[in-house]
């Protein structure tokens, strides 16, 4: 899961699937592949780090399975 975090300082937590497109406007648009879409403070980069870090994570958990299984 992705945190965003919202104007109001709220946290908003989705999945980096849903994400369709992220754009600056000055704000961060986050538009969901629902056609709902979310301003955010977060910025472009800070999501995209966030996004590489889960998908990096994933991959070393998945890695840390199939290796305890013997596979």
């Amino acid at each position: 899961m992705i945190e965003l975090i919202r104007l109001n300082g709220e946290p908003l937590y989705v999945s980096y699937l849903q994400i369709l497109s992220v754009e600056k406007i000055p704000e961060t648009k986050v538009k969901l592949t629902t056609g709902d879409y979310y301003i955010v403070r977060n910025t472009l980069e800070d999501i995209e780090e966030q996004i590489k870090r889960f998908l990096h994570d994933v991959v070393i958990l998945g890695k840390v399975v199939v290796s305890d299984d013997g596979m």
